[in-house]
């Protein structure tokens, strides 16, 4: 009977998004019974002897101390959905050359690339004209954005007050907005951006239907990164997304389903189309069109996928074997350039 490989999160606490995998401590195999390969149980049990496991889960960027010395045929695999910007300086991170095996990232280049959200072709239409005409009915403000980090490296707050300066009305939920109370509390908007399944009912859905756009600016600038802010978590709703990130935005969305700040000459050029758009209702209902063939899904079955070929490499060990000798470089400077750069595009 060959033996059921384990695979261990080490530092539980710093993976929230994965607690319905993770919620037995003493371990469980339920969530492989759909994979093709299913002879791996996953366990966040503190207790459990590190040389007995086969593949050890972490977050450098949450820890203060690395795992434990790696035991010889052990996978490490180095786990990030947030940019590299905001910890050069953790220890951890640097302490891994030639010991992480399986990266698991929003990378494109990563072994496991986990997206927030997926699209899928839809069954059904999701809505008629008579549902886009009360859509468009109930619209009366222009743009809305919901960010509690007021002093991102990507200067979002310094593109938002220019395309105030060219008369986008912005409205900013959050510790750095002024409408926290129209959300009620602040577990209803922090639910707004919960992708670890919470049932907490969040604001965007009473929200969401007033504004025209939603501001999908990410805190930071990076090759790839992408969130929840422009993927299913907003997509999901009746809004058109103008979306601000590092990511080639073609790879995750239908044509005609945003506005890419990147595709505009000045912040002037992006204001004027986006008030053109807001006082043509047959040219802003273009932007749902995708909605009659493609629905948006969360990132659990995509991430579910994940942890299936997970088992699966485990159990082909030798045809998947590989160890990074830089996880630090790959992440942070991949193929000698960096990441993240700074904002270029902040002319009026």
């Amino acid at each position: 009977i060959r033996k059921k490989k384990n695979i261990y999160f080490y530092n539980p606490e710093f993976f929230p998004v994965f607690d319905d995998w993770i919620v037995d401590t003493w371990g469980t195999g339920k969530k492989f019974e759909n994979c093709p390969v299913s002879d791996c149980i996953v366990t966040k049990n503190k207790n459990i002897s590190m040389d007995k496991v086969d593949a050890v889960i972490f977050k450098p960027r949450a820890m203060r101390y690395c795992p434990p010395k790696k035991t010889p045929g052990q996978v490490w695999i180095f786990t990030e959905f947030e940019s590299p910007t905001y910890y050069f300086q953790k220890k951890c991170f640097y302490a891994l050359k030639n010991k992480v095996n399986w990266t698991m990232s929003y990378r494109r280049d990563a072994d496991f690339t986990l997206e927030h959200g997926y699209f899928r072709k839809s069954s059904k239409p999701k809505y008629n004209q008579k549902d886009l005409d009360e859509i468009y009915a109930k619209k009366n403000k222009m743009a809305v954005a919901f960010i509690s980090n007021c002093k991102a490296r990507s200067k979002r707050h310094e593109f938002i007050k220019l395309l105030q300066s060219h008369g986008i009305q912005v409205d900013i939920f959050g510790s750095c907005g002024t409408k926290l109370k129209e959300c009620d509390n602040d577990l209803r908007y922090r639910a707004c951006f919960n992708i670890s399944g919470s049932l907490e009912p969040d604001c965007f859905v009473s929200v969401l239907p007033k504004y025209k756009f939603f501001l999908s600016f990410e805190n930071a600038l990076c090759w790839d990164y992408t969130t929840e802010k422009s993927q299913h978590r907003v997509m999901q709703h009746p809004i058109v997304p103008v979306i601000r990130d590092g990511s080639n935005t073609t790879i995750f969305h239908p044509p005609h389903s945003y506005l890419n700040t990147n595709d505009y000459k000045s912040v002037k050029e992006l204001a004027q189309h986006m008030k053109t758009l807001a006082n043509n209702k047959t040219a802003y209902l273009e932007y749902f069109k995708w909605k009659q063939y493609y629905e948006t899904e969360d990132m659990f079955f995509e991430w579910n996928a994940a942890f299936c070929s997970i088992c699966e490499r485990l159990n082909n060990p030798e045809k998947h074997r590989r160890v990074y000798r830089d996880v630090a470089a790959w992440h942070i400077n991949p193929n000698g350039k960096q990441a993240c750069h700074n904002a270029s595009d902040l002319t009026s």
